[in-house]
């Protein structure tokens, strides 16, 4: 394919991909009542979510829509991202595209579930409860769901690590011998990264997001590996028999 072939068969697939995700969105929009009460479980029941501007109810909105669009679209959207690098892929790949576009999904949405079930029920009470009961909470709904949406979010992307590990041992550009030499430095940047992303400091809540990056650190290695031998394997089957 020609320069003006790939940038048309890439303005294609995005146009589909912003399709789903608007469609989608249009979906979450309509439930974002019910989403919202979900989003507020963490909350101490006591707690109240509080608006300070006219346009404070619409962005909230926007953003629930936004994000619970890009969810429900997602095996669309990576199914577009699969068909525009297929080409590029060997044909025995190419089988993988279902798996690749199911666990991508999957990942994601269990990303977003571990932090909303596993990290914000602890982190957020413990951030709420630092003054006890000297004062009064008035939080922002605005703010909250930014947060909230923002660690789903994140985690959601963490856990696409060994999704995006094994498609790129599959295109040959990372390897199991780089992750093993790299694995000390992605240590400290995970443990970096989740100082970043945590908004407390005590180890305990550290340690539900670095341990985490580190596991799926791991996992990616073992995936990776398990990919390296695949392509082995179908070598060793294709390559012509040496008559001497």
């Amino acid at each position: 394919m020609t320069l003006i072939e790939h940038l048309e068969e890439l303005r294609k697939r995005l146009f589909i991909a912003l399709a789903a995700w608007v469609v989608a969105s249009g979906v979450a929009f309509v439930y974002r009542f019910t989403i919202l009460e979900w989003l507020k479980a963490p909350l101490p029941a006591s707690m109240t979510l509080n608006y300070f501007s006219v346009l404070e109810p619409f962005t909230v909105s926007m953003q629930i829509a936004s994000f619970f669009g890009v969810v429900l679209a997602s095996p669309v959207i990576v199914g577009q991202v699969w068909g525009f690098v297929a080409p590029g892929l060997y044909p025995e790949e190419r089988r993988y595209a279902v798996p690749f576009v199911f666990f991508s999904a999957l990942a994601f949405a269990t990303g977003a579930a571990f932090a909303y079930f596993v990290v914000l029920p602890f982190t957020i009470p413990f951030l709420l409860g630092f003054l006890g009961g000297e004062a009064v909470g008035l939080l922002s709904i605005g703010r909250y769901i930014s947060t909230i949406l923002m660690l789903m979010g994140m985690f959601g992307l963490m856990f696409e690590m060994p999704v995006l590990g094994f498609l790129l041992a599959r295109m040959g550009i990372l390897t199991r011998e780089r992750l093993v030499t790299s694995r000390r430095w992605a240590i400290v940047g995970g443990t970096a990264l989740a100082i970043v992303i945590t908004p407390t400091g005590d180890p305990f809540n550290l340690a539900l997001v670095a341990v985490p990056l580190i596991v799926l650190y791991e996992v990616t290695v073992i995936v990776v590996r398990f990919s390296e031998r695949r392509i082995g394997d179908a070598r060793e089957h294709t390559e012509p028999s040496r008559t001497y």
